[in-house]
């Protein structure tokens, strides 16, 4: 039983560093097929896209791709091939922290339980959505009156800031190359489905490692304090490189009332700033001009910070938008979560 057990996780090792090769390989592919199709596919996003719509269509590829790190992958690529602006890119990074809010309201539309229990699980997401709209409200200001995100960014690169595993390249280029007979618009399909279905299951690889009943068990385990729950969040996301999957884990503890939403809070935090790993992974993929969106991107998470100082506060907000607002039933919440993804295809196209 042991040695099955052995043979059972060394293969979910394997599994998982199968699917890393095939996300650093996706973004190879996503970089050449976009620089060969150049300004005319989204060349309205270099230069004409306003940063409301900018803002808009970053939630919105979030939420069709349901990963903020797949989709800020994708735009790095888009970036490095000239066919989105520094500037544009990130709006649309803020953007795509807000829409990656949405996974685990899903979610808990689909966890079967009683009204009471129901409303705990999509509490979840709840205080997700109001840790990121005011980050987002700050940092979309703080890039259209002063530059801060894009001009940081830019100075980084000037600074030959040292930002790229170089011998990836000569690894990947091989395989791209055997691709070159196929069009560059399927290869660009192709490279954003592999890169969706590789951040997909790598998480999922890994909680076979571990358990995700014994996971589970852990994360209660160290709930205890504030300190404890913050950190727990960040480790297993900076190790599953998801937030998403980090949060879903708790929605039946929660659910289950084994933990309450108070003490999730600073897991939430936790969550959000180990989670942009996978960001930071795929510019090491593409070198140096990924660093704006990069800076962006673990910006918000670091200002997120704000919020362990105060859990109150953000408890408080997500409790007064539940039972006040929501009076959160499956229907309603339903029709929050189908507003959520009108108001991103509005502010994506006004």
């Amino acid at each position: 039983m042991k040695n099955g057990k052995g043979i059972k996780r060394a293969l979910n090792i394997l599994g998982f560093l199968l699917l890393l090769c095939l996300f650093i390989l996706s973004l190879e592919i996503i970089k050449f097929s976009f620089s060969e199709i150049g300004m005319n596919l989204f060349q309205i996003t270099r230069e004409n896209v306003s940063p409301v719509n900018a803002f808009g269509l970053g939630w919105l590829l979030t939420l069709i791709m349901q990963s903020s790190g797949a989709a800020t992958s994708a735009l790095i690529a888009m970036n490095y091939a000239g066919i989105i602006g520094p500037v544009v890119l990130v709006y649309m990074v803020i953007g795509t922290r807000i829409g990656t809010t949405i996974t685990a309201l899903l979610i808990a539309l689909l966890v079967s339980a009683k009204r009471r229990d129901f409303r705990h699980g999509f509490e979840i997401g709840l205080a997700n959505l109001v840790y990121a709209i005011p980050i987002a409200f700050l940092m979309f200001f703080m890039e259209y009156f002063f530059s801060f995100f894009s001009k940081a960014g830019n100075y980084l690169i000037v600074s030959n800031f040292p930002f790229k595993i170089s011998f990836i390249d000569k690894i990947t280029l091989p395989l791209i190359n055997l691709l070159e007979f196929l069009p560059n618009y399927f290869l660009a399909i192709l490279g954003v489905i592999l890169l969706i279905l590789a951040l997909k299951q790598m998480p999922s690889f890994l909680l076979r490692v571990w358990g995700e009943d014994s996971l589970r068990k852990r994360i209660n385990k160290y709930f205890g304090k504030k300190s404890h729950s913050f950190f727990t969040g960040f480790f297993i996301a900076l190790i599953l490189t998801a937030t998403s999957v980090t949060l879903i884990l708790l929605i039946p503890l929660i659910v289950s009332r084994i933990i309450n939403l108070k003490k999730v809070i600073p897991y939430i935090i936790g969550t959000n700033l180990g989670g942009v790993v996978d960001v930071i992974l795929g510019g090491l993929v593409l070198g140096e001009t990924s660093l704006p969106a990069i800076f962006t991107y673990v910006s918000f998470s670091v200002i997120g910070l704000f919020w362990l100082f105060n859990t109150d506060l953000m408890f408080r907000i997500t409790k007064f938008i539940s039972k006040k607002t929501l009076h959160i039933s499956r229907k309603r919440a339903l029709l929050f979560v189908l507003f959520f993804i009108l108001l991103a295809i509005v502010l994506s196209f006004i």
